[in-house]
């Protein structure tokens, strides 16, 4: 089965999944005002993403990062290092669900402190039977969320 990234139906999943995700998770305390086209939701969650090359998503290269913001389309990621990568996967860890979302990144720039925050354009979600070592990745995460 052909799998079609830009579908409209993927959008509507993907849209419904993170406004699910910023309803049942915690707001951060919004100290600036900012006019934007898009809700931006201020939320902290513990994500790992790792780079998407030419076979899907290397694994191997899987890092932890943490969210600073989420909106329908679209998520802001405050990271350690560089990401040095245009298109990535990445795995929103809460306590209820997961999903493993493809998205582009848009920009990644120096910010305080020595770390870097990083836009990324969500396009679709990534089901596991598409990539058969997603599943041992699905079965890590959902231990790390029991714990």
């Amino acid at each position: 089965m052909m799998v079609i990234a830009n579908s409209q139906v993927q959008k509507i999943e993907l849209q419904n999944y993170l406004e699910r995700l910023a309803d049942v998770t915690e707001p951060q305390p919004a100290n600036i005002v900012e006019l934007r086209i898009e809700e931006r939701h201020s939320r902290t969650l513990p994500t790992l993403v790792t780079p998407w090359g030419e076979n899907g998503p290397a694994i191997d290269q899987a890092m932890f990062v943490v969210t600073k913001n989420l909106s329908a389309t679209g998520v802001s990621l405050i990271s350690q290092t560089t990401v040095e990568t245009d298109n990535l996967l990445m795995v929103l860890l809460n306590q209820s669900e997961f999903r493993f979302l493809k998205g582009l990144v848009r920009y990644c720039r120096p910010i305080e402190g020595g770390f870097m925050q990083v836009g990324v354009e969500l396009e679709r979600i990534v089901d596991p039977c598409e990539f058969p070592k997603l599943q041992q990745l699905a079965q890590l995460i959902a231990r790390l969320n029991r714990s």
